[in-house]
């Protein structure tokens, strides 16, 4: 078997490679990543038997998984700063204590009568499973993108709630394997009090000790990430040798800390961590997913069934419920979070540990514990997979197709790509700091906003439903450059479009290429070209491709900009060909534009 010592190089790179793979058919074929990677695990783990997570990494599987599982909820939690929060705070709350309990109190009686599994395991898996986590909820919070709080919600819910389960694991744990009720309590508030003491405490001191260095420049830019992660990795380490399990909850306060400091440095690692997790998240789901044993699922498959169902339809409702009371959460905003709340890797490697614990106790049925969580995580994956998108769209709260438009800049040119645009069914959103431009956009009957699309609270507080892509157009080559840089975390950098730099053509320019995002249109499309045709009439048209478009083009009387087939919008660039199908919208001259109008009223 590959997993031998020998292999252990080419079975690696096969993990790794399988799971690129998998991340990059999810998004060729739009479905959740998550479960293209648990499919590539099972076919290279029970399929094929190619891997065997355990003979290849033998006693350090769970050390190496906690360890990764760290770096993932610090960046978590770097991604969740406290503005984030400010409007959901309340819910958040809600969800990780009362919301918790709900949970765990309807799984450990469902798991105790579904399955016929003794009362100490039962309460331990109920623990367990109160947590969702951001390996999971990330990934289908990125696929549905849904509008407005509940992605803010879901995703601090996914952060908190990781550390808080695996305390609630352990507190479990001590319940069950202790006989007397004084010494249960007096064991359990030692728990939860050390676990905070040490979890806060040196999850405080590591962030402050860091974030000191950062700001005085004592940590050169080229080591700040690797340091960083020495600092995350060495904090979670540290607290675990006090408390166990509350290393999860000191680097979630590390990197929540590091999040109220919006520096360039901090943004850097962050952007680091996040091509870090989905390395990690490709890895680690492809060793849960072919760790599983097919024969020890056989007895709890069925009851399984059952068991997701009580968790899906009932335990996730209930919670929310509860946690949702006399909030101001629309309807639709509260039915969106009951349908997202997958289980992933934390509760994988809580409820292997435990389950070894309890054994070691001889508490019976504790070899149940894993096979159920596996399928708990395969379930709610699964469903919640399949079923989020669908509901945020049926809800209003997410569209099928994001590929609508946001232009950073609504002049006459701006208002009139988007007008072009709407007339041929493509969404379009327009973000200007000028008052006159927005109320003008406005009037004439297009969505617009009056903000600055660099504002700190922008990509929170826009509606971004529909809007698959960015083009920068303001008079500001800086700013569009910053525009796109920003918004590439967004869309995409495939999906963020730029005017050419006004002295780009001198080769003076004042942004370097590599900050840059995708030019649109001929060379020397700059919004100096743009305002020197405004002036001189040109105005925004659109008609059939071929014929008197591309005459224009060719006598320099139309400058294509973008072309539209069946509400499928594409920016054309330099070196693209005058397109032959569809319509094209672009720069049209005087003499040029009553014939396109006409043309365009013909049609309609």
């Amino acid at each position: 078997m590959l997993a031998a010592t020998s292999a252990i190089g080419p079975t690696l790179a096969l993990i790794l490679g399988a799971g690129m793979l998998a991340q990059w058919l999810a998004w060729r074929t739009q479905i959740p990543s998550i479960i293209a990677l648990l499919v590539a695990g099972l076919i290279l783990g029970p399929g094929l038997g190619v891997v065997d997570p355990d003979e290849l990494l033998g006693g350090t599987l769970f050390p190496l998984v906690s360890l990764a599982v760290a770096l993932i909820l610090f960046e978590g939690g770097l991604d969740l700063p406290p503005r984030a929060l400010r409007s959901t705070g309340t819910v958040v709350r809600r969800l990780i204590s009362i919301g918790a309990l709900v949970t765990g109190v309807i799984t450990w009686y469902a798991a105790r009568e579904i399955f016929g599994i003794s009362n100490q395991a039962a309460i331990v898996l109920g623990a367990v499973l109160v947590v969702t986590g951001p390996t999971v909820v990330g990934p289908l919070l990125r696929f549905v993108r849904p509008a407005g709080r509940t992605g803010p919600i879901l995703r601090a819910e996914g952060v908190l709630i990781d550390p808080i389960g695996a305390t609630a694991a352990l507190v479990a744990f001590e319940i069950v394997i202790t006989d007397e009720t004084d010494e249960a309590i007096f064991t359990i508030v030692g728990v939860v009090v050390l676990t905070l003491l040490a979890g806060v405490g040196i999850g405080l001191v590591a962030a402050f000790v860091l974030d000191l260095a950062l700001r005085r420049f004592l940590i050169p830019d080229q080591l700040a990430t690797p340091i960083t992660l020495a600092f995350v990795i060495g904090a979670f380490v540290a607290t675990n040798e006090i408390q166990e399990e509350a290393g999860l909850l000191t680097v979630t306060v590390l990197g929540m800390y590091l999040a109220r400091r919006e520096s360039s440095t901090i943004r850097q690692v962050l952007e680091f961590n996040e091509s870090l997790r989905t390395l990690l998240i490709s890895v680690l789901f492809i060793l849960l997913a072919a760790r599983i044993d097919a024969d020890a699922l056989g007895d709890v498959a069925i009851p399984a069934l059952g068991f997701l169902a009580v968790l899906v339809l009932v335990a996730r409702p209930l919670s929310v419920l509860v946690s949702t009371i006399r909030t101001d959460l629309s309807w639709r905003e509260r039915v969106f979070l009951t349908t997202l709340a997958p289980r992933g890797i934390v509760a994988a490697a809580v409820s292997a540990i435990f389950a070894l614990r309890l054994e070691d106790a001889n508490v019976a049925d504790a070899d149940k514990i894993v096979p159920i969580v596996f399928l708990v995580i395969i379930g709610t994956i699964t469903v919640y997979g399949f079923v989020a998108a669908p509901a945020a769209r049926a809800l209003g709260l997410a569209e099928a197709h994001a590929d609508g438009l946001m232009i950073a800049g609504a002049h006459a040119t701006a208002r009139g790509l988007a007008a072009q645009l709407q007339e041929r069914g493509v969404k379009t959103l327009l973000v200007d700091t000028d008052p006159y431009n927005v109320s003008r956009a406005i009037a004439a009957g297009l969505t617009a906003k009056r903000m600055n699309v660099l504002a700190e609270d922008a990509i929170n507080d826009l509606d971004l439903r529909g809007i698959g892509r960015l083009l920068a157009f303001t008079s500001n080559d800086e700013v569009n450059a910053l525009a796109t840089a920003r918004y590439a975390r967004v869309f995409g950098r495939r999906e963020v479009f730029q005017l050419t730099p006004t002295r780009r053509r001198s080769g003076d320019t004042a942004v370097p290429d590599e900050y840059l995002g995708r030019l649109v249109g001929i060379e020397t499309l700059s919004f100096g070209t743009i305002d020197e045709h405004s002036r001189q009439g040109w105005r925004v048209r659109g008609g059939p491709a071929g014929g008197r478009i591309s005459q224009a083009v060719v006598d320099d009387d139309f400058i294509p900009l973008v072309r539209v087939i069946d509400g499928r919008m594409a920016f054309l660039g330099r070196n693209d060909a005058i397109p032959t199908n569809g319509d094209v919208i672009g720069l049209a001259a005087p003499a040029l534009q009553g014939d396109l109008d006409r043309r365009s009223e013909s049609t309609t």
